[in-house]
């Protein structure tokens, strides 16, 4: 199970960093629910996940996501996860530190993902140094 959830973790990646969301979408399974934050609303299903990521992506350039796998039982897999990247409207760069929840299907869809996350501008970097 562990490396099945490692391999839905690399895709959703891949998926991010690509601003895909049809990819995205196809991760989850026809009623799958997606939580960007957990006492948010959820967003229910293929076509509501996938207008979901659609207008975030919209607003994201040069998106960098890591990820690790930290626990896996039954069908609930938990891993940590950071992300970076630049709002197109600003130019300011964010940085993400987080942790997942996703419930796995025999079939490697997810059929709930929940998101806790924090954020920050990130750091400037010194190129000189």
């Amino acid at each position: 199970m562990m490396e099945r959830f490692d391999s839905w973790l690399q895709a959703f990646g891949a998926a991010w960093q690509n601003r895909d969301a049809v990819a995205m979408a196809a991760l989850f399974n026809q009623d799958g629910a997606f939580f960007e934050t957990p006492f948010g609303p959820p967003h229910r299903g293929r076509d509501d996940i996938q207008r979901h990521w659609r207008d975030a992506f919209a607003k994201q350039a040069d998106v960098v996501f890591m990820y690790r796998a930290l626990a896996m039982q039954d069908d609930l897999g938990v891993a940590r996860w950071a992300a970076q990247f630049t709002l197109t409207e600003t130019g300011v760069r964010l940085e993400f530190d987080g942790v997942l929840e996703c419930r796995l299907g025999a079939d490697g869809e997810s059929r709930l993902l929940r998101m806790w996350w924090h954020d920050r501008k990130a750091p400037r970097r010194n190129p000189a140094a």
